[in-house]
C-alpha cells in the first residue's frame, strides 16, 4: 500500500522537474531567434527575461551566451555564418 501512496509523489516531482526545469543548454540557433526577438523591444532588463523565458530560457542563460558570443572567436563565425544563410 505504501508504494501506491508514494507513486503519484514520484510522477509529480519528475513532471515538475521536466516542464520546470527549461533548456538544458542554449544553442547557436536559439540565441539568434532570442536576440532578434529581444531587439524588437525596448531592451529593458524585463523584456529581455520575457523574450528569454518565450524559448525556455532564463534571462541568466541568455546573457551568458552572449557574453560568450563577444569573446569566443569561433562562437562568433558559427553565429556569423548563420546569421549570412538566408532566410527561409
Amino acid at each position: 500500500m505504501r508504494t501506491i501512496s508514494i507513486l503519484p509523489l514520484i510522477i509529480a516531482i519528475a513532471l515538475t522537474v521536466s516542464f520546470c526545469g527549461g533548456k538544458a543548454e542554449m544553442t547557436t540557433l536559439d540565441f539568434i531567434k532570442i536576440e532578434d526577438e529581444i531587439l524588437k523591444t525596448d531592451l529593458t532588463p524585463a523584456s529581455k527575461e520575457a523574450v528569454a523565458k518565450k524559448f525556455g530560457f532564463s534571462l541568466e542563460q541568455y546573457q551568458t551566451f552572449e557574453e560568450r558570443a563577444r569573446t569566443d572567436q569561433k562562437l562568433q563565425e558559427e553565429l556569423g555564418k548563420i546569421r549570412l544563410k538566408p532566410k527561409e
